[in-house]
């Protein structure tokens, strides 16, 4: 007997398919801590529905969270996924980070793309005068007077 899934048509194409069944995925506690704090610091304050992708040139990554998010609702090849440092990083061509992010984006997630090098590159803003003490300017130093 065929289930009503496979009679009304509603299954999803391969393609369509998350891959999160066939991808190894590291136990999140035992995820090194110096990924979960460089994480922590790029993505700032963020809430349960904001994934990121890392743009780094012809590269886009996802990782921890983010990277089980992107597995569990698009197709992920192996050759995709790493977790040779003992957490999940999904690392892919730069030109799928549009689909990436309308898939996300259709699933209810905030796609946020970060460009770690933009920040490098970025020229400082030019900021007004030095600060000069007023206590340096008046002849005193700290703690010291003068007649």
């Amino acid at each position: 007997m065929r289930s009503n899934v496979h009679r009304i048509g509603a299954t999803r194409r391969a393609a369509d398919a998350g891959s999160i069944g066939v991808l190894p995925i590291p136990d999140a506690r035992l995820w090194p801590a110096e990924i979960r704090e460089w994480y922590r610091n790029a993505a700032g304050d963020c809430g349960p529905l904001d994934v990121f992708i890392f743009s780094s040139g012809q590269v886009g990554s996802m990782y921890l969270q983010d990277a089980i998010t992107a597995a569990a609702v698009m197709r992920v090849d192996a050759s995709e996924w790493h977790t040779e440092r003992g957490f999940p990083a999904f690392i892919f061509d730069a030109g799928r980070t549009d689909e990436i992010r309308h898939r996300l984006d259709q699933c209810g997630y905030t796609v946020h793309v970060l460009d770690p090098t933009a920040k490098q590159k970025r020229p400082s803003k030019r900021r007004g005068a030095p600060v000069v003490s007023i206590d340096f300017v008046r002849g005193t130093e700290k703690g010291t007077k003068t007649k």
